[in-house]
């Protein structure tokens, strides 16, 4: 026996060993990702990858159907077993079409063309496409016989493919060349470029597996999705598993499983950098936990110790001030112009001390943070403050989220704190099921809206153009509005995730 064809017996003889390897490969590499954590993650890669998930599961058991299909036949009737061939033939278009939409997510948060985010729905209408060709192209090939190798040769399978061997075959060639080699190429482009912007945030390993992967799904743009079942037109004709199978003695599953065995451990290995983000993380939290802690001992330190010496002081000279004689205007003078300064002095420490416990503030919760920098305005002021909180959702922010909106609170607050020379402020915070309202309003001074942007411009002063950059990071509309003695008004409606209030 010549040695091909004593590989090619091999392989046949071990054939269910290699369908449910091959099923296995690709539901572990979906059950993988699926099992990591990416909800919380802020690294782009982590929207895409549930999709290459979805894609490695149903792609699995579309391949374990090879199996399973042919054993049910021997006990169901005619008309069942072609409706499970005909399932499986939808599992693979959904599976494909899962990866084109995986290659198009993924390039959308990895390119800057605006197209791709407008292609999110081209996987879906490929589908559609997809279904449509396979009816119209089966319609003029009716009578087709598939090759039978795929499946195993048990029970009845046999009369179920006579049934239904057209759709079987122009399905399966269509599918790969209409999504599956789109999906296999684009994949390969984005995580190309994954692992470039993810380089400098990982170690070595991760932008190794990410090139890896990207090779072995060009590789299976090839073999899973170029090559596919015999079918009578060009090139299926000429180029399809039986050619592989004959001409190499090893069949295209063989092939197949290898490649989709490097993405999985490839991709098992890139997963490392969720890990990596989440120890980072942990130590991020514990630096702050730290400099939170500092600055509160700092804080209480200025209020405990150096205001209440201050205070002293300013008792003495009060004494000092009233034993002096009326005639001594002169000393009487300068020591109510100290006085004077002493407040002042003591006014810069107090909103030092709010600056220093309001940047400690560490949550998630919307409300927390207003309730907390508003606690601090209080603490360390005669401003009244009303807060009020509205709505039946509840804002479910993200880490950045939640420090842009501390940031634009605390410079509001500020703002009022350091010349607004209000008396009230009313604060008003609502959510809906996708937006989150922020309302500060007060009866201070006011200023020019105009002379206010013109200097920002010029770089004098920033405060207004800091509230707009942090708006624009958290994709939220912000409205200001203020005039000289009527106060200002500040108004910011951000996207957000929302939970019901219980009840």
């Amino acid at each position: 026996m010549a040695p091909m064809d004593a590989l090619a017996e091999l392989f046949a003889t071990n054939r269910v060993i290699v369908l449910s390897v091959y099923g296995q490969v690709f539901f572990v590499l979906g059950l993988a990702i699926a099992l990591q954590s990416l909800k919380r993650s802020a690294l782009a890669l982590a929207r895409p990858l549930p999709w290459l998930a979805a894609f490695g599961i149903v792609h699995g058991f579309h391949e374990w159907g090879y199996l399973f299909v042919p054993i049910q036949s021997g006990y169901l009737p005619l008309a069942a077993t072609e409706a499970l061939l005909v399932l499986q033939l939808l599992m693979k278009g959904v599976s494909f079409a899962l990866l084109l939409q995986f290659g198009v997510e993924l390039l959308a948060v990895t390119t800057r063309l605006p197209i791709l985010g407008r292609l999110r729905l081209l996987p879906a209408a490929a589908l559609l496409a997809w279904g449509g060709a396979t009816l119209v192209v089966s319609a003029s090939v009716a009578g087709f016989e598939p090759d039978p190798s795929p499946w195993l040769q048990e029970g009845r399978i046999d009369a179920a493919l006579a049934g239904v061997g057209a759709p079987l075959a122009v399905g399966d060639v269509l599918a790969r060349w209409l999504l599956g080699i789109p999906g296999a190429v684009l994949a390969a482009w984005g995580l190309v470029r994954s692992a470039a912007a993810v380089g400098p945030l990982a170690r070595p390993p991760v932008g190794i597996g990410l090139r890896v992967a990207a090779g072995a799904f060009a590789v299976y743009a090839l073999v899973g999705g170029l090559v596919g079942m015999p079918a009578p037109f060009p090139p299926a004709e000429l180029l399809n598993a039986a050619v592989v199978r004959d001409a190499l003695g090893i069949p295209i599953e063989v092939l197949r499983s290898a490649t989709g065995l490097v993405i999985a451990m490839a991709i098992i290995v890139a997963l490392d950098l969720f890990e990596q983000e989440t120890d980072r993380a942990l130590a991020d939290a514990r630096r702050r936990e730290l400099l939170a802690r500092e600055r509160e001992r700092i804080g209480r330190d200025l209020h405990d110790g150096i205001i209440q010496s201050i205070y002293a002081a300013g008792l003495h000279l009060e004494e000092a001030r009233a034993t002096l004689e009326p005639a001594a205007e002169g000393p009487r003078g300068r020591i109510g112009t100290v006085l004077t300064e002493l407040d002042r002095i003591t006014g810069d420490i107090r909103r030092t001390i709010f600056d220093l416990r309001s940047a400690s503030l560490e949550t998630l919760d919307a409300e927390e943070i207003v309730r907390s920098v508003a606690d601090e305005l209080r603490a360390n002021t005669l401003v009244a403050l009303d807060l009020r909180v509205e709505g039946s959702w509840i804002p479910s922010l993200r880490a950045d989220q939640a420090e842009e909106l501390r940031q634009i609170v605390h410079e509001a607050f500020s703002n009022v704190l350091r010349h607004a020379d209000a008396r009230h402020v009313s604060v008003r915070l609502a959510c809906s099921r996708r937006r989150l309202t922020l309302e500060i309003r007060d009866d201070g001074v006011g200023f020019d809206m105009e002379a206010a942007e013109e200097q920002g411009r010029t770089g004098r002063a920033q405060g207004l153009a800091n509230l707009r950059r942090r708006a624009e990071l958290l994709r939220a509309a912000i409205d200001l509005r203020s005039a000289p003695g009527q106060g200002t008004a500040l108004s910011l409606t951000m996207p957000v995730a929302a939970s019901r209030r219980p009840r």
